[in-house]
């Protein structure tokens, strides 16, 4: 177990989902925008789906939710039960939920991972009676021929790669009413790899006053409605 994972600090390169959180911190992977965003849309009872290593589950149980997780890899299951909350490995078809059982399903970076996405989106509506919220990798963007990559595009078990269209079409396909959003800007972080420490400040001040905007994101936010 390398000190890079223990301390939760990815290393680069090709990665398979089922086995690269090994040895991670589970609280390292907590995304607090990502936290915000369920928070901010969930209702009291929230079923993270595909919760991995059991962090957000953590997360929002500490913000007052009524908050459990299934996983289809039972070895990050375990890990999430040893952060001392409800979690438990499912077959990845049938989710277990009763009809309308929770308020709000999650599926942050996992629609992703699968070859038929449309069909756990329908197992989440049954399950929830308020909302479905989703995550994915944004390939709305082109860079062209600059070598810029998102290291979570590095997974080799990927066989989506949504914009923003197909994934409104998407959750359209299934769900009366959705929304999807480009979110987690990537501007400034590239202009700090590219420009020398004096432009990088008057860069940082001008996008702090609203003077330049984003126009790369790494991140497609999606809330889905069960009913109209």
């Amino acid at each position: 177990m390398t000190g890079d994972r223990m301390a939760g600090r990815m290393p680069r390169g090709l990665r398979d989902t089922r086995t690269w959180y090994r040895g991670v911190d589970p609280m390292s992977q907590v995304d607090p925008a990502l936290v915000g965003f369920a928070a901010g849309r969930a209702g009291a009872r929230i079923l993270d789906v595909g919760c991995g290593l059991g962090g957000y589950v953590k997360a929002l149980t500490e913000r007052g939710f009524a908050c459990r997780g299934v996983d289809v890899v039972e070895e990050y299951v375990e890990v999430a039960r040893g952060l001392g909350v409800d979690a438990e490995a499912y077959d990845g078809e049938r989710l277990p939920a009763e009809d309308g059982g929770v308020d709000t399903v999650i599926l942050f970076e996992v629609l992703e991972h699968l070859e038929d996405p449309a069909a756990l989106l329908r197992e989440a509506r049954r399950a929830a009676s308020r909302n479905v919220l989703v995550t994915t990798p944004n390939c709305t963007q082109s860079f062209g021929d600059v070598p810029v990559e998102f290291s979570h595009m590095l997974d080799t078990d990927h066989r989506q790669f949504f914009t923003v269209a197909t994934m409104r079409e998407l959750l359209e396909d299934v769900f009366p009413r959705a929304e999807v959003t480009e979110s987690h800007p990537l501007d400034e972080q590239l202009a700090g790899l590219i420009l020398p420490r004096p432009l990088m400040s008057v860069y940082w001040r001008l996008s702090h006053a609203g003077r330049i905007r984003p126009r790369l994101w790494s991140k497609l936010l999606g809330e889905a409605w069960v009913r109209a």
